[in-house]
């Protein structure tokens, strides 16, 4: 088991349970190896939406490098407020394949290459507005 992996997949439970946000949370998926590691789970927000996490993430040298994401933020209608995700479905944009679905049907390039915790971060950014 790769355990700086296991430490950033422990720091995004630590992040949910600490979070105003969500109030309930499941791991569907951890699965962690000598050299990569995947993590799904299943977050409950407070407003009764929903916040769906995935990583799929390789130690190099030291430092986590994530590979795969998709994180899925919807209302209690289930309809999207916003999915950052990296599938090499909008290759046009700049910084592709990272970019953010959001809630009125547009794509839109993602400078920043986001993780849980980032995510977790805007959706209590979007609750206090």
């Amino acid at each position: 088991m790769n355990s700086i992996i296991n430490q950033h997949f422990d720091s995004i439970e630590a992040r949910l349970l600490q979070s105003s946000v969500i109030v309930a949370y499941e791991v569907l998926s951890r699965e962690v190896s000598l050299k990569d590691g995947k993590l799904r789970i299943k977050a409950t927000l407070g407003d009764s939406g929903m916040l769906e996490i995935f990583e799929y993430d390789v130690e190099v040298n030291g430092h986590i490098r994530l590979m795969k994401y998709s994180f899925h933020w919807q209302n209690v209608q289930a309809t999207l407020q916003k999915r950052w995700d990296n599938a090499p479905h909008y290759p046009h944009l700049p910084n592709a394949p990272h970019h953010v679905h959001n809630s009125d049907g547009t794509v839109e390039a993602h400078t920043l290459i986001p993780d849980a915790l980032y995510v977790i971060g805007e959706i209590e950014r979007a609750s206090q507005r």
